[in-house]
């Protein structure tokens, strides 16, 4: 079945009833006329009959005074058919065929009706030479016929002009009609052509493809739909590829910490019970078994980091306050805030309503955006703490004025094992993110390169 663009579906078919009805309507009107300027015409030329009839003219021996008092032609035939006298000039196409001009002037068929006369005029329409005239018969004696000719070869070519005319006029219209059927169509097929055509690279997996917005109706309305359509495709598509970084992240976190941590135990262990020996009194061996400590405890935290990630444990909801949950890890941080020369400053909203959350892993997150904030400052600076309001939810704004994350990391933030530090596991904020989506919230980083970053963790009231 052949394929019609929209553009064709709307303009043919409005063009085809345009040209019947613009074609058709002069005809019928050039018609009309005609036929109304025939009726006008036939009674005038009545009344110059009626006129001929009383006064006599109609007498053979005076038909040039008719004609010249008239503006008509007289031919009389007699009773065999037979050309007696006329006022027109010779006919080249009959000569002396008197047969075929008698057939022409249609003798025989009105020869009935002038011999039982009903009272009406007998008229006709003959052409002679090619030119048209009106016919008026009158009965002679001895059955003879006078035929008065009323030209009508100008009224033939009025018609003819007007027609031409009103057919010229309809093709210009037809033309005007198509050229604006052609841009309105136009108008509103292509925008529906842009949003094919970006349905086309969506559909090839380029989900940041953005339908523009040109029109406010209902394509407007189509294109503002799909752009959101695609929104919703990327972020599931994005959040299906995070849950399955998740959980391969989760698979090999808990093998790995499965395997390191026995092993890590009894290092700890044999540590401890070397640092107990009278022979490793010595302080070079204490410090060094010291430092082994250290190592084993923050590779202890590493593996409890990874277990956590791999084992999420259900959470305990309770409705209570904020304020005291971000006090007791900021007053738990203090000494190092102190030490790093951190200045914080605490701006908690009073009248902030109780939330339900499970204040050990509100705490576990908190403490990860604190901890990142003072690595980002490790030649000291200001750590901003508030909370905010908006709408049905809370806001924690964590904001440092540290050496910020750059726009290409931004987007790698909350991936499993994504890490620009050298001590650091990749896994904290990946906690936090999905500690938050745990609460019905969400976590969002703003950072500039060299001017600090701002954490928003928000929780749902």
């Amino acid at each position: 079945m052949r394929r019609y663009s929209i553009q064709t579906k709307i303009v043919l078919p409005f063009m085809l009833l345009f040209a019947l009805v613009a074609i058709l309507l002069p005809l019928v009107a050039v018609e009309i006329f005609a036929w109304k300027y025939d009726e006008q015409f036939t009674r005038e030329a009545e009344g110059w009959l009626d006129t001929i009839t009383k006064t006599g003219y109609f007498k053979q021996e005076e038909p040039e005074k008719i004609k010249s008092a008239y503006g008509v032609e007289i031919m009389i035939f007699g009773s065999d058919y037979t050309l007696n006298g006329t006022t027109l000039d010779a006919f080249s196409d009959v000569g002396q065929d008197w047969t075929n001009l008698a057939e022409k002037m249609r003798l025989r068929e009105v020869q009935p009706h002038l011999e039982n006369p009903d009272g009406e005029s007998v008229i006709r329409d003959v052409t002679l030479n090619g030119k048209p005239y009106k016919v008026f018969y009158l009965p002679l004696d001895l059955g003879r016929f006078y035929c008065l000719l009323r030209p009508m070869e100008a009224i033939a070519e009025a018609k003819r002009t007007l027609t031409w005319y009103m057919l010229g006029v309809a093709v210009l219209v037809i033309g005007l009609v198509a050229l604006i059927s052609h841009l309105i169509g136009r108008n509103l097929t292509n925008p529906i052509k842009v949003l094919v055509d970006s349905t086309a690279r969506v559909a090839t997996g380029n989900l940041d493809e953005q339908c523009e917005l040109k029109t406010h109706d209902e394509i407007g309305d189509l294109a503002a739909a799909f752009n959101q359509m695609t929104r919703d495709l990327k972020q599931s598509r994005d959040q299906l590829i995070q849950a399955e970084r998740l959980a391969t992240a989760g698979k090999m976190s808990a093998s790995f910490a499965h395997e390191i941590r026995n092993p890590l135990s009894s290092m700890r262990m044999l540590a401890q019970m070397l640092m107990q020996k009278p022979e490793m009194a010595v302080e070079k061996h204490q410090q060094s078994l010291r430092y082994i400590l250290e190592e084993i405890e923050q590779i202890d935290t590493i593996v409890k980091g990874l277990m956590d990630f791999a084992r999420p444990t259900a959470l305990t909801l309770i409705q209570q306050p904020l304020a005291p949950v971000l006090q007791a890890v900021l007053a738990l941080m203090e000494a190092n805030l102190a030490h790093h020369q951190i200045r914080l400053e605490l701006n908690v909203l009073p009248e902030t309503p109780e939330l339900q959350f499970d204040s050990d892993k509100l705490k576990q997150a908190f403490m990860n955006v604190v901890l990142n904030a003072m690595e980002a400052m490790p030649q000291g600076g200001v750590l901003k703490v508030s909370t905010i309001m908006d709408e049905d939810r809370v806001g924690i704004k964590v904001v440092d004025n540290g050496v910020g994350i750059s726009a290409a990391d931004l987007a790698h933030l909350f991936e499993p094992f994504f890490t620009k530090k050298t001590r650091g596991t990749g896994l904290g904020l990946a906690n936090v993110k999905r500690i938050l989506e745990e609460h019905g919230g969400n976590v969002e980083i703003e950072s500039t390169l060299g001017a600090g970053t701002t954490v928003l963790m928000w929780l749902p009231l």
